[in-house]
């Protein structure tokens, strides 16, 4: 029940930065003083409950029922793997409260949606009901729109993709055209959801997703009805997750967005599809979901050889981050279409690594950005010598993104392949090694062309500031220790990976 204050303490930091002047330090103060007593509380909760000794836990929380008639309730339930994405969320929201120190414009309104986000996130990740999954849902996925039109850049960069003629009529920007092309998508993406959700709940007679599972004959299930619901969700997830071909908004939004809401993007709400994947779909859905696998291992492997050749052929870097993160994610679904244990546990492991590693290297972007105030690959040389600090965390994020030794991106990458092998499929081991291939190809030349090639004449010099290195020495520290004790991670999540598995 404690573990729930995690969702009314970003509220009281919310009433907190706003009551203060507006210039007061105290606005960037008492948003991450929010957040660290959100993670501050997951682990007394975690030493508490033993988490580390148990193979498998889960708490049940049924606080009031809110459409009794319809099995609606607000209920939630708390397992291991709850523990890790929790755990991952509020790095990813603390890094991006860190990002914002550098923003003078309405810093307290853009933390608030910030702390707004993190509620949704945290929700949706506990929820045990179909209807709060997706209140919370909207509550993490709506404030980017205003974060974008307000905090966002205007590109001088062509208008693209399924909305041109629409935007173009509206004479929008290319800031506006990210944030409604977002918009567009991801309300589109979240009408699925709740329709989808909608046909379990109404079929089942409840909205709990624990007392679907108590129904054994649900898997078994084939009627028309439930087959569409599962496709529903497959295209709404998909689409949160950028998941192809419903990832086009994501670069946009990517290169649109202020440094913060990048980080968010990539670092949690783009894993908000593959959270309703493994809460919802193979979950519940575990034998549709099997006979899915196929098309899904052609979609992941799209997304894997698409983004990494796509992110080569831009010059600017956060475009080419937002491909490497489209990239990456392929691998977290290729993981997931093995349908086995390592698999499973696999994609959890690169869904948690990669969370990391994006945040990093976006975070990274925004360092190079307001100090070099260009995010050209062609305009960029020389950090090494006139930012070292900056020119040593975008290395070592470009290099975790390969999946060096010793990051978790290399035991992620690894563990995903051995999953591949165990399945039989050997043959589809080529997807992921052709993915690390390009990555490590454009990662090197950018990291050559940008910290390590030198004009003559460049002499212009900046550092960060402290709170900067610390965040960035955070994440850095925590890639190189699940890299180096990955069996710490997996021990922690496995007896639960096979619990959702079997769903059970």
């Amino acid at each position: 029940m404690i573990l729930l204050s995690i969702l009314f303490i970003p509220l009281i930091a919310i009433v907190l930065t706003n009551i203060v002047d507006k210039k007061s330090f105290y606005v960037k103060i008492f948003p991450l003083l929010g957040s660290l007593a959100c993670l501050l509380l997951i682990f007394y909760y975690s030493s508490h409950n033993n988490l580390l000794e148990l193979v498998t836990f889960v708490e049940y929380i049924h606080l009031y029922d809110i459409f009794p008639k319809l099995g609606i309730s607000m209920s939630f339930s708390i397992s291991k793997i709850s523990i890790i994405l929790l755990i991952l969320a509020n790095i990813t929201i603390s890094t991006a409260l860190f990002s914002t120190f550098n923003i003078n414009k309405r810093l307290n309104e853009i933390n608030t949606l910030i702390l707004v986000i993190s509620i949704g996130i945290y929700g949706l990740i506990i929820a045990d009901d179909l209807f709060v999954f997706f209140l919370f849902y909207e509550i993490a996925v709506v404030p980017m729109f205003l974060m974008i039109t307000n905090w966002g850049y205007d590109l001088k960069r062509e208008i693209s993709g399924p909305f041109k003629k629409i935007l173009s009529s509206l004479s929008v920007g290319t800031k506006s055209y990210g944030a409604y092309k977002i918009t567009l998508y991801l309300l589109v993406g979240s009408l699925l959801i709740f329709l989808g959700l909608g046909i379990v709940g109404i079929n089942e007679g409840t909205f709990s997703i624990t007392e679907i599972l108590k129904n054994k004959d649900f898997n078994s299930v084939s009627g028309s009805d439930l087959k569409i619901a599962f496709f529903l969700l497959v295209l709404g997830f998909g689409s949160h997750s950028a998941l192809w071909p419903l990832h086009t908004w994501a670069p946009d939004g990517h290169g649109t967005a202020p440094t913060a809401g990048s980080i968010i993007f990539a670092g949690i709400l783009m894993k908000i599809g593959v959270i309703g994947f493994i809460k919802i779909l193979i979950t519940i859905f575990s034998v549709t979901f099997v006979e899915f696998s196929n098309i899904l291992i052609f979609l992941a492997s799209i997304n894997i050889i698409y983004g990494a050749f796509t992110a080569m052929m831009q010059d600017d870097l956060k475009y080419l981050a937002a491909y490497a993160s489209l990239s990456h994610i392929g691998y977290i679904f290729l993981a997931l279409a093995m349908n086995n244990e390592l698999g499973l546990s696999s994609a959890i492991l690169q869904t948690v690594s990669h969370g990391l590693i994006i945040c990093l290297l976006f975070f990274s972007v925004g360092l190079i950005f307001n100090h070099k105030k260009t995010r050209s690959i062609k305009e960029l040389n020389s950090l090494s010598d006139n930012s070292p600090w900056i020119s040593k965390i975008f290395i070592f994020a470009a290099f975790a993104s390969i999946g060096f030794p010793l990051t978790s991106g290399f035991v992620a990458e690894f563990l995903i392949i051995s999953s591949i092998a165990e399945s039989g499929n050997s043959l589809l081991i080529v997807i992921p090694l052709i993915g690390i291939f390009i990555t490590t190809l454009y990662m090197f030349r950018t990291v050559k062309k940008i910290c390590l090639k030198y004009v003559e004449g460049d002499k212009e010099s900046s550092s960060i500031s402290f709170d900067e290195k610390l965040i960035c020495s955070f994440l850095i520290i925590i890639i190189i220790i699940v890299g180096i004790a990955p069996n710490f991670f997996l021990n922690f999540i496995n007896g639960e990976s096979i619990k959702i598995f079997l769903g059970i």
